[in-house]
Formats: C-alpha cells, structure tokens, sequence
C-alpha cells in the first residue's frame, strides 16, 4: 500500500539514517513511519529546531503587547553597549557577532548566561551581516521570560502545545532557569508536523487563530540574505535567506532545522507538511531526498500496489528498522567470562543521559550467555549497566544515570567473531548510538567506543581492562 515516491524515499532515507517521518498533505496524514527502535510517539531531542518554535513565542509576545521587533535588546537586556542591536537582529541572526557566542556565555563565573551574551564583542553594525548563532535565540529566550515571568514551555504549553494536541514535551534550561531556546527542546514527530501544518496555514488551527497571520509571513520570509560569498554550490538550501529563526529552501518552500537532521519542512505551492528526525552527517542528502520524492513528486503517484483514496487512513509504513546484530560466530569457549575492570570510576558527571560527544568513561565490561543470546555489563561512572542482546533484534531496556534517571534506550549485540563482541546502545530520545566494540583475550579485554553522529568527535578513547579477580 506503498506509492512509488513514498517508496522512493524509504530507500534513501534508509541509507541516509532517517528515524521517522510524518508526511502532510491538504492537511491530511498520508503517510508515516518510524525505523524501530524509535518511535513515533517517543519524544525527541531537536537541537536547533527548536529555534522556530522561540520564534514563535516571540511573535506571540509580540501579539500580545509585549515587545516589538524594533525593540532595543539593552532595552530588554540592560547591561551593554550593543550598538543599537534590536530584537529583530536577534530573530534574523544579525547581531553584529562575528562567531557562536556559546563561550562567552558558559564562561561567566557566576552561570550568568545572559551578562556572557551581552559581553561577547560586537564587532560588526548589527544587521549587516548573517552569523550563525544560537546566543542569539538564548536571548530571546530571556527576554520572553522577563516579561512574561514564564519559561518557553510554560508560555507556549496553554497557547501552541495543547491546542495542537502535543504530547510530553521538555525544555532545558540555563543555570538560571531560563530556557535555552536555540535548543533542548523534545517533542514527537507527530508533534512536528502539526506545528508545519499550523504554519503553512498561517496560523490557523481548526476555529481558532493560534498564531498571527502576519507573523507566519514574516517568519518564513527571506528576511536576510546568508549565501555564501565564494558561490559554493554545497549545503544550497542553507543559502536561500533566513526569516525569524525559520531557514528559507529551494522549491519556493521553507523549513525549521536542527543538527543531525531534524526538519519540519513546509512547502505551500504543494500543501505538504513534511516532519523527520534523523542521525545523519549528511542533511543535504536528506533534504534531496524530501524534495525529491515528498514534495516535488508527481501530485497522483504511480502506486506500487493500491493508491491510497482521498479519505483513506494514514499509511503507517510497517516493518521500518535499524539494523541489529546477529551473531557471525561462537565465543571462543576458554575465554574470561567474567566481569572486567580498567581504571577506577571518576565522580559522576551531573547530566540526565550520555550526551554526544561526551568521552566515554568505561570501568569495565563483560558478557555471559543469557537464555535468548547474551547479556552484556557496562560499567561506567553512573555504575553497572546490563543489557539483553537478542540475536536479530533490538531490546528496549533503560540506562540509569547516577541521579536515578532512567533515560529510554534499545539494545543489539552479537560476536563478530570468536573473540570479537559488539553492543550497540541507541537513545530512542537522541539521534546517536553508541557501539562498544570489546576484543577478547586471554588476560582482558579492550574496549573501543563509537557514536553514529556526533558534534566534534565519534571515536572515544580505547579502553584496556584487565581480567576482574573471581568471585
């Protein structure tokens, strides 16, 4: 019950480390899926999408009276001098900065965020030029909550998220409580796609105007130019002008945008609503392949079995995964099968789950057979973490941080090779997987760690842990 271009684009999408997706169009779902062990209904972490739903508090304070886009930010911020930077410049990222203005920010003494963005130098007459940074949406941020006396999320909760019927969502916040607007918000793929659906109807959701009209329009315009200057043809659709934290695309449509390929991407000549989540390094390449099949396909698909009518219910494209392991060999039968241990455990970090880019702190690992394949313990700084490793399948299980949190995670192993053991955590909540891949020998093992995507780095040191004495 697949059409060709949905079909078309589960292959690329595949490839291309897509998690979910949830198509759009004349307002109805016409198809959706998620590549187990992700979920539809689990909430994900957007990184820089969350930048338009900022954007659209701000246009509601602006609504209500609050503030004006020609606002002075010292106006609001007092405590610089930001030669004449206004709330728009922070919308449109023209702030006059000539770089991310994260640490200056994380750098004050006193976790003062706000006075760190205020004193990271600006350099250029604001709106002159189009700098990448999400301080910029941190502050507006601030100023929402000191006017408002609300966080993001409860300001927008009562106004966007339960209108549009949203589930569980979260917002991290500053040091000081204050949200950190450029990112940290989760939400569900279903939830994405209302929001995209919301704007290419200019705010309007059933009887009731959510947001203004006039606010959609300014938001996804091109604002500001942002092509590169040396006439590069790569990232393209990071080149056609930036709106009020809103990116322009090809195709005459527009998208919000967070890393490793989070999109909600609305394209109003078509009436399509597209929403994805992903763990990709390329999200050029995901993008193609949106345009390509979701939006610029032809309006009646050629089916590969029955096309769906008008009225028909949402394809849920079924049997959708990532892959898992299976084993390739038996374990050599004389090695150690006990716990292993390295170096003793640091003091825990103070973080809700393993974030990317985070060095890997292994103490030790080990793994037994178990009646459905293996059980494999990870010992870390948070403590001993056991996993159920199922030849051909993903076990949904949880990883415990040392506050007691339970963060969502799925698990695969499988032996390579005789000595050659591989298990692979994915944080149904973020894009990354972690892969340990631990070599066996007659004295301990080593232990090498890896991420799927990561910001800065995806390899982790190596790990070399010694035979644990029996007990």
């Amino acid at each position: 019950m697949v059409t060709a271009s949905i079909e078309g684009f589960l292959g690329d999408a595949e490839r291309l480390g897509v998690h979910s997706f949830v198509l759009l169009r004349g307002g109805r779902t016409v198809a959706e899926g998620a590549w187990h062990p992700y979920e539809l209904d689990q909430p994900q972490t957007l990184y820089s999408l969350s930048k338009s739903f900022t954007s659209t508090a701000v246009g509601l304070a602006v609504a209500d009276g609050l503030l004006a886009v020609d606002d002075l930010v010292e106006d609001h911020l007092p405590g610089a001098d930001l030669r004449g930077m206004r709330v728009r410049h922070l919308l449109t990222m023209t702030t006059g900065h000539d770089s991310e203005s994260g640490d200056s920010m994380a750098a004050d003494p006193d976790d003062d965020w706000v006075r760190g963005f205020l004193r990271h130098p600006v350099v250029h007459e604001p709106g002159t030029r189009f700098v990448y940074n999400s301080g910029a949406t941190y502050a507006l941020s601030a100023i929402v909550q000191r006017l408002t006396g609300e966080t993001l999320l409860d300001y927008l909760r009562p106004r966007l998220f339960e209108p549009l019927g949203f589930g569980p969502a979260t917002w991290d916040t500053c040091p000081r409580g204050i949200s950190t607007g450029g990112w940290g918000l989760t939400l569900r793929p279903r939830d994405l796609a209302a929001f995209g659906q919301l704007y290419l109807q200019r705010g309007r959701w059933q009887d009731r105007q959510l947001v203004p009209a006039e606010w959609v329009d300014a938001a996804t315009a091109a604002q500001v130019p942002n092509a590169d200057p040396t006439g590069s043809q790569e990232s393209l659709d990071w080149q056609q002008g930036y709106g009020f934290q809103f990116w322009r695309c090809r195709h005459d449509a527009y998208r919000g945008d967070g890393a490793f390929g989070q999109f909600i991407v609305v394209a109003p000549k078509v009436d399509t609503v597209v929403a994805v989540t992903s763990g990709t390094t390329d999200m050029q390449a995901v993008l193609d392949a949106i345009f390509t099949h979701l939006v610029n396909a032809p309006t009646q698909d050629a089916p590969t079995q029955d096309a769906p009518t008008q009225d028909a219910p949402a394809q849920v494209v079924a049997d959708l995964s990532l892959p898992a392991l299976t084993d390739a060999a038996e374990p050599r039968a004389d090695l150690p099968g006990r716990f292993h241990t390295a170096d003793p455990p640091r003091p825990p970090r103070r973080h809700h789950r393993p974030e990317i880019d985070q060095p890997s702190r292994i103490v030790g690992f080990a793994v037994v057979r178990a009646a459905h394949g293996w059980l494999a313990e990870l010992h870390d700084e948070h403590g001993v973490h056991r996993f159920t490793c199922e030849p051909g399948r993903w076990h949904p299980s949880a990883m415990t941080t040392s506050d007691g949190v339970a963060n969502p995670v799925a698990t695969t192993g499988a032996w390579l090779g005789p000595t050659t053991f591989e298990l692979r955590v994915c944080h149904t909540g973020d894009p990354a997987t972690r892969s340990y891949t631990v070599e066996f020998d007659d004295t301990g093992a080593t232990i090498t760690p890896s991420d799927s995507v990561g910001f800065e780095f995806t390899e982790h040191p190596v790990v070399r842990a010694l035979v644990a004495a029996r007990t």
